[in-house]
Parts: C-alpha cells; sequence; structure tokens
C-alpha cells in the first residue's frame, strides 16, 4: 500500500465512522417500534388523508408513521383505534396489525418521522349581502 493511498484513506475512514455513530434524527425515516403501544404508550393518532398510513405519537412525544398494506377506509374516520401485536408483544412494530371498529390494517412500515402535516383550511365564502 503506498504512503499516498493510505493517507487519502484515513480521513474516509474518519467521515465514515463519525457518521457511523450519529445518531438517526426525530425525522429520519428509519425503521422504528414503538414500545409498549399496547399498554397506553400510544399518545395520540392521525390518519393520512387517504387511508394508506397513519401518524403515531407516543408518550415521549416522538412521531412515527405506519405505511400499511392498502387503504384502511374507516381509519380517516376513526374516533380511537385498536394494535393487535405479533406474538402478544407491548411492542408495536412492521408486520402488526392497527385495526378499526370495523377493519384490520396490516402495517407494512414503521419508520420515525416529524408530526402530521398540517391540513390547509379552507377560506370561508364571503356573504352576498
Amino acid at each position: 500500500m503506498s504512503a499516498r493511498f493510505a493517507a487519502a484513506l484515513v480521513p474516509a475512514l474518519l467521515i465514515a465512522g463519525a457518521a457511523a455513530a450519529q445518531t438517526a434524527g426525530p425525522k429520519s425515516g428509519e425503521q422504528a417500534d414503538i414500545p409498549f403501544a399496547t399498554n397506553g404508550g400510544i399518545r395520540t393518532f392521525t390518519p393520512d388523508d387517504r387511508g394508506n398510513g397513519v401518524y403515531l405519537q407516543d408518550r415521549r412525544n416522538n412521531w412515527y408513521y405506519a405505511s400499511l398494506a392498502g387503504p384502511c377506509m374507516d381509519l380517516p374516520f376513526a374516533t380511537r383505534i385498536g394494535y393487535r401485536t405479533f406474538g402478544g408483544s407491548s411492542t408495536l412494530s412492521r408486520g402488526d396489525t392497527i385495526f378499526t371498529e370495523r377493519e384490520q390494517c396490516l402495517i407494512t412500515d414503521l419508520v420515525r418521522s416529524g408530526p402530521p402535516p398540517k391540513k390547509e383550511r379552507k377560506p370561508k365564502a364571503k356573504k352576498k349581502g
């Protein structure tokens, strides 16, 4: 190995090591699990407009986005949801189920995210006078 190659390799390894040591941020899109979800660990939820996923907030105010296997038609109108975890665990993960009163929706992906996007308010109609 030449001295030039070794000198070029050291900074590259240091940069790679620093990137690996950083903790992923809350909006990272990194795979995640929500511990104690079935024991009151989910504080609130906000479904997306199409029923393809749901934003979940845990007790520590961290947000997650759960993508679903297909549209969950009741989800945008649900006032409450339940969870069924694989093997009776209390941790919500990919492969678990969210259910509403009439539907069961399979979680295909669960990632860290930011809060749900704010919905735009429609302007009030002007009164005719």
